[in-house]
């Protein structure tokens, strides 16, 4: 179980901005239509990545194929078994979304953690250049179908092993880990009381029958787990992976099933031979935040983990989880609250990728370059002691939440089309605070921003541009209007991909306008 440090908002440094005044104070042309602002690649900004061993294989080279075509995208093939050999590459294409298109035994935390830098090394700032997502599976067929849809999968269903917003959520479940053997339902949006598990009855088994019949579309788990397991909250049981398909281990059993866990995983035959259920496969589409699960998300370069089964055998078109023992907590739980506290076209993968550029923001310049310590073997994960003693031979002054913040950086893997979609029901009594639309306004893109309820809010405002801007500062302007007039506010990080306002807040009554100009086509 991950901890999850209250100080995670820490104020960041603004970035001083000119107003943008001629086009921040212009208003839309009339025959302009108001969209949400939503997610597209125009041509050339999406690039299929895949290794040279990986395209040689029918299935996958099928797979690659599929996502250029839909979207439009260059393939790119990277040889031998570093990926960083695809820089060059990739800096000529200058994409803004990157599909990874990878086979199980290719993937593991240092895969992850190069995927990371490498996104961060297209110009000479800090942050991240394009958003990725790794495309795996059992074969290349079952990569395929994590190709974004044209709709947005809408999120009316929710199971968890840990606390979530339920008002969101028109049916929903999560056992607590507040209490031991506790959960909480809501139907139609109203929650029950808080509900203690009969004597006889096994958590991991309530977790199945629910998983059954919620069929849930997006997942949020905490509790402790590794590469091949997710425990259920005080260790009252677990599901575990093998041969693609997921299986229910009894509290009982737990310690046998330790036994024969090893770093590869535990075979089918522990599972036969020990009469264990399966966990009933649900196909319909399911996001999965492992907010707060040690592993989860590294596939240990097996297609056996919990990571491709999920993929596999339950249908999770995106999945967010460490790649390493978690206890500081910022990148798993902070993708969370990312995702539940942006606008309605933040998706979880816009919702990761901001939560990645906020925690750089928030590490000094030099340590955002510092390489973290990753080994590709073990359940280990990072050596903490080590790196940070020779941080302090550098000088550097140590606290928890740098060490975290490192501990964090580049180990929380992302799965799926970057460009797949999700929404929160509008009609549910509590929906993301930020409504974000966009208007057209001559070669300008003016986006108009109100809190949804159109009452006081304070947070953090992260929007992803449906294009590339100008990276002169004068081709960019954010007012806030309303109350006391117009005032400028600057955005504590903006590139030429994206802006984000740390803390922003917008009393009733008022807007935040951000006006853009389009950059050159790369």
């Amino acid at each position: 179980m991950s901890a999850f440090f209250p100080n995670y908002f820490l104020a960041a440094t603004a970035l001083c901005v000119p107003a943008f005044s001629a086009v921040a104070d212009a208003e839309p042309e009339p025959q302009a239509a108001t969209t949400d602002a939503e997610p597209a690649a125009a041509q050339g900004e999406y690039v299929v990545l895949v290794s040279e061993k990986t395209l040689k294989q029918k299935d996958w080279k099928k797979a690659a194929a599929k996502f250029a075509k839909h979207h439009r995208a260059k393939i790119i093939v990277w040889r031998g078994n570093d990926i960083a050999k695809a820089k060059n590459a990739l800096k000529k294409a200058a994409p803004r979304y990157v599909a990874v298109i990878a086979r199980p035994q290719e993937i593991d935390r240092v895969f992850v953690a190069k995927l990371h830098t490498l996104s961060r090394e297209m110009n000479a700032d800090i942050y991240g250049d394009f958003i990725w997502g790794i495309i795996t599976g059992r074969d290349g067929k079952t990569a395929a179908e994590l190709l974004a849809k044209d709709e947005p999968l809408i999120l009316d269903r929710a199971l968890g092993t840990t606390n979530f917003d339920r008002q969101r959520f028109k049916q929903s479940f999560f056992i607590t880990d507040w209490g031991r053997r506790e959960f909480v339902e809501t139907e139609n949006y109203v929650s029950k009381e808080k509900t203690n598990a009969k004597p006889d009855e096994e958590m991991v088994d309530i977790f199945a029958e629910q998983w059954e019949k919620i069929r849930p579309q997006f997942l949020m788990s905490a509790s402790h787990a590794t590469e091949f397991n997710l425990e259920m909250p005080f260790g009252e049981g677990l599901i575990a992976s093998a041969g693609t398909d997921f299986y229910l281990v009894p509290k009982e059993k737990m310690p046998d099933f330790r036994r024969a866990m090893g770093n590869a995983g535990t075979s089918e035959k522990f599972f036969k031979t020990q009469k264990l259920k399966k966990l009933p496969r649900t196909q319909n589409e399911k996001v999965w935040i492992a907010a707060g699960n040690c592993l989860f998300g590294d596939c240990l370069r097996t297609p056996f983990s919990m990571a491709v089964t999920a993929i596999s055998a339950a249908n999770v078109k995106q999945l967010v989880g460490y790649t390493v023992p978690t206890w500081f907590g910022e990148g798993g739980w902070g993708t969370s609250g990312q995702f539940f506290g942006g606008h309605q076209a933040t998706s979880v993968g816009q919702a990761w990728f901001f939560n990645n550029q906020i925690l750089l923001k928030n590490l000094p310049e030099a340590l955002t370059r510092y390489p973290v310590p990753l080994s590709a073997e073990g359940m280990e994960g990072i050596y903490v002691d080590g790196f940070a003693s020779k941080l302090a031979q550098k000088g550097v002054r140590i606290n928890r939440e740098l060490i975290g913040r490192l501990h964090d950086r580049d180990t929380v893997a992302f799965y799926g089309d970057p460009l797949f979609r999700t929404r929160f029901n509008p009609d549910a009594p509590s929906t993301q605070p930020w409504d974000c639309r966009t208007r057209l306004n001559g070669n300008a893109r003016l986006f108009t921003v109100k809190t949804t309820r159109g009452n006081t809010y304070k947070g953090d405002f992260c929007l992803w541009f449906p294009e590339r801007i100008q990276s002169e500062a004068n081709s960019f302007a954010a007012n806030i209007t309303g109350g006391n007039g117009k005032t400028a506010v600057a955005p504590d990080i903006l590139t030429e991909n994206f802006v984000i306002f740390r803390g922003l807040e917008l009393k009733e009554g008022e807007t935040l306008k951000i006006a853009t100009e389009p950059g050159a086509k790369k």
